[in-house]
């Protein structure tokens, strides 16, 4: 009889698991991306790339599992949901680190400042996420402490573009240095842009962490 019922309706996979362990791919991914912004070795921006395919694979293979799935632990709309949000930051991040790379933008103390809130909040959803299939009620403030990371890079970004455009303390320094005025300031112009590109692609990964906090937050406010 057991087998009749499963051929009806077949085991349903363990989609939370499946979630969590997306989860933990952003949280290596998040590591990593710190890592590359203190010391760039190119082994690292493969690592990235790594991470970037396997989590794209097992976005595929679950909402795959999910289209074909009868049944699922929780709303079928919240687990579409994380399977998405769990995936986009670290896509972004690493098209974030491979451009930085790209058009020469050394880290400062701002991009590595966000980024290790970006691994931070990266580590909370973690957290959260692997408490879903025995303790949901424990994974709000874990919810919570990823959501933060808005703000919390949202503060930084300011901070950084502040110390950016500084017009009358650069345009001193430069006329200090023993060089072409013109050409220095052109430079530093160029680095001005990139720079700030920088910044913000870096907050944009935050937001895309605070959207997954927020579905994190809805599975838990349902289910706990």
């Amino acid at each position: 009889m057991s087998k009749i019922l499963d051929s009806i309706l077949p085991p349903m996979p363990a989609f939370l698991d499946m979630v969590s362990a997306q989860a933990e791919i952003l949280a290596k991914c998040m590591s990593t991306a710190v890592d590359c912004l203190t010391d760039p070795e190119p082994i690292r921006f493969q690592a990235m790339a790594d991470f970037e395919n396997s989590a794209r694979e097992l976005r595929t293979r679950h909402l795959d599992k999910l289209s074909d799935s009868f049944s699922t632990p929780i709303d079928r709309a919240d687990l579409n949901e994380a399977i998405n949000t769990l995936e986009t930051p670290v896509e972004e991040i690493r098209e974030t680190i491979e451009e930085m790379r790209a058009l020469g933008v050394e880290s400062d103390k701002y991009c590595l400042e966000m980024a290790i809130v970006l691994r931070e909040s990266a580590a909370a959803l973690q957290r959260g996420y692997a408490k879903l299939s025995t303790k949901p009620g424990q994974a709000d403030p874990d919810a919570m402490a990823a959501l933060s990371c808005v703000t919390r890079v949202d503060a930084i970004y300011r901070k950084g573009l502040g110390r950016l455009y500084t017009l009358n303390e650069d345009m001193e320094a430069i006329k200090a240095k023993d060089e072409d005025i013109r050409v220095a300031t052109f430079i530093h112009t160029v680095d001005i842009l990139k720079r700030r590109e920088a910044y913000r692609h870096l907050r944009s990964v935050s937001i895309l962490i605070g959207d997954a906090a927020e579905v994190l937050h809805t599975i838990v406010a349902q289910n706990g």
